[in-house]
Order: structure tokens, then C-alpha cells, then sequence
């Protein structure tokens, strides 16, 4: 029977097996005519429940040469082992033998941008073959490769310009690596390689040929590839690749392996990959549950905040809190703030975190001050991804009018935990923050990625520079910190804010630190930070002192 003319995907059907498909069912399922002859279709289709027909016998035995055909829905099972939503239509053409129609319902496997397969695509191959591990299974391997600043991309050229890029740079990858196993886009500029090992190398024999994949998508990256536009783009890659996925306990651990890898060689120089660590292992699952859990921790408050006191040198008195946030996990015991605040960055929940640390604070303030305890004013660090956000201070603005706080008791830390990429808008909230009288200060400084020209345009807007612990550290011996101090302190005069010490934990540091002028200090040596009860009790006491 002829069945190329179809625009269908066309299956025929003898005594339960396939005998004969159209280009339209490979394309479709990713496998050749030839690759399926002879399978049995129950490998390959399975029916929903559509009424009395639930399963493919029953369909087939509805099925009349002299009636029209039936219709039904089910999954449909692709070369990924990914279930395709379908609906089929199915007509007895002689005895044992039927033709099936196809018409796909729902394709979530396919990356809409490139063309490519995208994750859940990835995540069902590579399930499989954990599932079925055998003595035939292939030792995969994971390469998860990211496109050095993508997003220079979209700002320069435009949206349209960046899918292009996308879409030109899938086919590339697809060109390459066809031979060598499954290829995905990810997310964002993120692409996974499944590397199946179906040749049965050895180990060296493998990391070897991997190595040589590597190396030619490092010579790619140092061409240009041409847009639809005629814009020559050139971007370097970084490549995390996994160990075998027997070392791995799921393809979700497989994926983190390499993504963590991957990492790892974005901190090397241009197109660099890496391979995973037996050093990186312990830290997967911990990374698996904090990613896991994160969310649930910050809808069910169970991330605590505690307030750490700011103490006056002059005086020695209580002059504010810094709001840090403290994380004991059930199982993980306690995890620390830098662990999970860049976890929340790598998986888009910053914004939202700052945001909910923001309310939890000027809530407890109205609190107290409700119970007649008038706190001073309380710091809240905010990362620059965070000031980067077009409706940070829309946001903001809301959760101030929602909580009744007065923003003269807020203060904002801008906090470095990475370089900026729009500058434009982080200079704007900078500014619009403070004109809601919240006062702004710039954490770590000298330590991140501030610079001076960002400080001398942000002036008029500062309040406060903070001094990094670690320059108080060894303040007291090294005359280079000291002397590095100093010029903080003197810089603080010149712009007319107040200099904070972060990390002071010793009477000796305490002493050198006024003697240089500076204003106010935290740390151990005044104070650890307080749980809500204790910082209370402080106010109270500071207050009758």
C-alpha cells in the first residue's frame, strides 16, 4: 500500500507488528522505517481509556474493512522514550492488518527556538536507561554546554537576534554531534549532550573521544557564526562534562554533576570544559535538596531571620540590626547563607528571596512597634541581580504600603554577589529607593564588584560603606590591611557617609578601628546575631540604659 502521499504520520499494522511506515512517522518518533520494521506496536503505543477499547486488541477488534475507521487517543513512545499526546485513527484494510493515522496532540520534547529536543526530551532518554540498567545498557555520559554571556546578545542586536543565534547554533552542535548521541537545548543558552557510548569504549577510550568533542566545540566557539541578518556573532563556550551515569544514583544527579562541572569552567578563561570531580560528589545531593526545598522554605517561613546589633563607637550605642537569614534544614542540619543565596541565584529565586526577607523585616518592625519597642533602623542585603529587576521598586513600594513601615528604619545593603549587567536600571532603583527615604548602603565594600565610579555616581544616594570582615580580619597585624582601612574611613569623609566594620571580634580591633575614625562596627566581640526574643529584649534594655 502506498502511504507516502500522506501528510499524516502513517503506521501499518500486521498480526500486532509494524510492517511499514511514511517519512512523516519517522520524523515524527525520530527512527527509521527500517529501525521499526518488525516491532511490536504495543512497544510503542499505548491507548488511553476511550470507553470500552482499552487497550490495542480491543481496537483492532472494533475495527471493520466494510466501516469507517476509529478514532482513539493515547501516548505514542519516540526514540527518547519520551509519550507523545496523540490522537490516532485506525482502519482494517484485510485480515491482521490495519492502518494507523496519527495526529500529535502535544509535544513537549521539542525546544520551539532551536528545533531541537529539549530537557524532558533529555530527562526521559536518559530515566531509561537508569531504569533499565543492564549488561547492554550504554555508559552515558552528560555534557551540559552554556554560552558565555548570551545576553549581550539580546541587548545588542535584540530578541529576535539571540533566538537566531540559538537556533543557528543548535544546528551546529546537531551537525557535530548527531553521531555521538542525543543533543538538547536546556534552557536559556544551555545545551545537553548525551553521550551514549554505544561503540563500548573503555573509560580512557571514552574520556579520550570526549576530549575531542570537547575540543571541537571549543574551535566552533572561537569562529563566528552568521545570523539571518548577516550580523557574524562570536561567543566563547563553557563545558561541564559528568562521569559515567553509574556513579550517579539518577539523570538528576547526572544533570547537576555537569551543570556544577560546567560552572567550574566558567571560572577558567574562554571556552574552557571540565570534567566532574570526585571532590564535587557530596555536594550534589545537598545541592538536589536546597534546590528542591527552597522554594517550600521560603513559602512556609521556614528560613528564620535573625539581627545581628550595629553599635556607635563614640558611644557605644545601638544604632541598628543587619537581617541575616538562617536556614536549619531537617535533614542537612545548618545551611549556610552563602550556600542557598547562590543557589537561589542560579535558579532564578533571588528576586523573590530578597523580597520576602524585605517583608519579613518591615513587618516585624511594625510589630514591635505595635508592643511599644522602637527598633532602630534595620539593614536588609540585596543582591545586584535583585536592583537589577525593572520592578524592584514597584515591589517594593507595595510591601511598604502593605506593612505600614516606616522607611526611615530600612536600610538597603547592596550586596556583590555578581558583576552588573545593567547598570542603567540599578542606578535608577538605587536612587528611586532612596527617594522613599530608605537608606542605602554598599556591603563588602572593596571586596566585590563594586567599583569607585559606581560609588561616586551612587554618592548622593549613599549612606554608609561597609568594610568587609575579611579586611578587619587581620587589621591588627598586617599593616596592609590597616593601611587599605584607613582609606575607607578617609573615603567615607570625602563622600560625606558613615563607615561600618563588619567582622569586629576583638577589643584589639575595636581600639584600631575607632583610632582610625570609623563610625560603627558588628561583630562578634559586640554581639552575634539575635533571634527576634533577644533583639527585643535589646531594644528594651538600650532603651532604659
Amino acid at each position: 500500500m502506498q502511504i507516502e502521499d500522506s501528510f499524516l504520520p502513517i503506521l501499518i499494522i500486521r498480526n500486532g507488528q509494524i510492517k511499514s511506515c511514511n517519512d512523516m512517522f519517522s520524523t515524527l518518533i525520530g527512527l527509521t522505517c527500517l529501525e521499526i520494521i518488525n516491532i511490536e506496536i504495543n512497544d510503542l503505543l499505548h491507548l488511553d481509556n476511550n470507553k470500552n477499547m482499552i487497550n490495542l486488541d480491543s481496537l483492532f477488534d472494533h475495527s471493520s474493512p466494510n466501516e469507517e475507521g476509529i478514532f482513539a487517543s493515547g501516548e505514542l513512545v519516540d526514540c527518547n522514550f519520551y509519550h507523545l499526546k496523540i490522537e490516532l485513527y485506525c482502519k482494517k484494510i484485510a485480515d491482521n492488518e490495519f492502518k494507523l493515522c496519527f495526529k500529535v496532540i502535544q509535544n513537549k520534547a521539542i525546544d520551539p527556538i532551536s528545533g531541537l529536543p529539549n530537557g524532558w526530551a533529555m530527562s526521559a532518554r536518559a530515566s531509561h536507561f537508569f531504569n533499565t540498567t543492564n549488561s547492554t545498557t550504554p555508559k552515558m555520559r552528560l555534557l551540559v554546554l552554556s554560552v558565555d554571556n548570551f545576553a549581550t546578545i539580546n541587548f545588542r542586536y535584540g530578541f529576535d537576534a539571540g533566538d537566531n543565534y540559538l537556533s543557528v547554533l543548535g544546528k551546529k552542535l546537531q551537525s557535530i554531534l548527531s553521531e555521538s548521541g542525543l543533543v538538547v537545548r536546556l534552557a536559556n543558552a544551555r545545551f545537553g549532550i548525551l553521550i551514549e557510548n554505544k561503540c563500548r569504549l573503555s573509560s580512557v577510550e571514552l574520556n579520550a573521544y570526549i576530549i575531542n568533542i570537547c575540543e571541537q566545540l571549543c574551535n566552533l566557539s572561537r569562529g563566528s557564526l552568521i545570523l539571518n541578518n548577516g550580523i557574524k556573532v562570536n561567543k566563547s563556550f563553557s563545558i561541564g562534562i559528568s562521569a559515567e551515569h553509574t556513579e550517579y544514583d539518577s539523570y538528576f544527579s547526572m544533570e547537576i554533576a555537569a551543570e556544577t562541572a560546567m560552572r567550574e569552567s566558567e571560572r577558567q578563561s574562554n571556552s574552557q570544559y571540565c570534567f566532574a570531580k570526585a571532590e564535587m560528589k557530596p555536594d550534589l545531593m545537598t545541592n538536589k535538596l536546597i534546590i528542591d526545598e527552597f522554594p517550600n522554605a521560603i513559602e512556609k517561613s521556614l528560613i528564620k531571620i535573625h539581627y545581628q546589633p550595629q553599635y556607635e563607637f563614640e558611644n557605644n550605642k545601638l544604632v541598628g540590626f543587619e537581617a541575616l537569614s538562617r536556614w536549619m534544614h531537617k535533614d542537612l542540619g545548618y545551611i549556610s547563607p552563602d550556600v542557598f543565596i547562590r543557589i537561589a541565584e542560579d535558579i532564578g529565586l533571588h528576586f523573590e528571596f530578597d523580597l520576602w526577607v524585605f517583608t519579613q523585616v518591615s513587618h516585624q518592625i511594625v510589630q514591635w512597634r505595635e508592643q511599644h519597642v522602637y527598633s532602630p533602623k534595620i539593614a536588609i542585603n540585596i543582591s545586584f541581580k535583585t536592583l537589577e529587576m525593572t520592578d524592584f521598586v514597584v515591589r517594593l513600594q507595595s510591601i511598604i504600603e502593605h506593612s505600614g513601615c516606616p522607611t526611615n528604619l530600612l536600610e538597603i545593603e547592596v550586596t556583590e554577589t555578581a558583576s552588573i549587567s545593567n547598570m542603567i536600571t540599578l542606578i535608577d532603583n538605587v536612587r528611586a529607593v532612596k527617594e522613599l527615604g530608605i537608606n542605602i548602603a554598599i556591603d563588602d565594600f572593596g571586596t566585590g564588584y563594586s567599583s569607585l565610579s559606581l560609588v561616586r555616581t551612587l554618592r548622593s544616594s549613599l549612606d554608609t560603606l561597609k568594610i568587609d570582615r575579611s579586611l578587619v580580619a587581620d587589621i591588627c597585624s598586617s599593616p596592609l590591611d590597616r593601611e587599605f582601612a584607613r582609606k575607607v574611613i578617609g573615603l567615607g569623609e570625602v563622600l560625606e557617609v558613615k563607615v561600618l566594620a563588619e567582622g569586629v571580634e576583638t577589643l584589639a580591633q575595636r581600639d584600631l578601628l575607632q583610632e582610625l575614625g570609623c563610625d560603627y562596627a558588628q561583630g562578634y566581640y559586640f554581639d552575634k546575631a539575635l533571634t527576634v526574643k533577644a533583639a527585643e529584649k535589646l531594644i528594651i534594655k538600650q532603651r532604659n540604659d
